[in-house]
């Protein structure tokens, strides 16, 4: 029987390059799976995910998370304006309870008061009067402060014509925890104050 004579240079050298080529390959993977892992740690941080319009979770829809707090900060001003300055004689009570849970107590109950005090809801409820809110428009700077212009109009029901009145106020955003529905975009305003309340005069 004839023996096959090995020669065991040749093997350790091809031994040794399946060795080095073993290597090579994980450490190229183990660079690709720490490259991918701080992509996602990068896009946790600057996107949030959101299903789909269609109802599906894939493909995802990126969006970045600082245009949506853009969106939620002047979404939650527009709210508190809606709910506080938008109302009719049946349901300004509730309407008023709403926007103080998207207020500093304090300013939102002197706020409240001041109207009280100056007759505004007893006048609207004798005249049979509403009154709504639009052109809402909020700008912020960098550290959330914010001045807001509205108009806001007046509906007598002996009247022809509303009155027209824009508004001007400030505040600041504070974060909170979200509350929906109370508090859906998780921000509490501070320090609101009306710095002018203009009426529209018809030339």
């Amino acid at each position: 029987m004839e023996v096959v004579k090995t020669d065991i240079y040749k093997q350790l050298k091809r031994n040794n390059l399946i060795v080095w080529a073993v290597v090579i390959c994980c450490g190229l993977i183990s660079v690709f799976a720490i490259w991918t892992a701080r992509q996602a740690s990068v896009n946790a941080d600057r996107f949030i995910y959101s299903i789909s319009s269609n109802d599906k979770l894939l493909p995802l829809e990126l969006i970045e998370a600082k245009e949506v707090q853009t969106i939620f900060k002047k979404s939650h001003v527009k709210l508190f304006l809606e709910n506080f300055y938008a109302y009719d004689q049946w349901n300004y009570k509730d309407r008023i309870e709403k926007a103080l849970w998207l207020i500093d107590s304090e300013d939102g109950k002197k706020l409240y008061e001041y109207y009280r005090q100056q007759g505004h809801y007893n006048s609207m409820i004798q005249s049979t009067s509403s009154q709504t809110i639009f052109d809402i428009q909020p700008v912020f700077d960098n550290q959330d402060n914010f001045k807001v212009q509205a108009t806001i109009e007046i509906n007598h029901s002996k009247q022809d014509q509303p009155k027209r009145y824009v508004l001007t106020a400030r505040g600041k955003l504070d974060q909170v925890s979200q509350n929906y529905p109370l508090n859906p975009y998780g921000y509490l305003i501070l320090d609101f104050k009306e710095l002018t309340l203009k009426e529209i005069k018809d030339e």
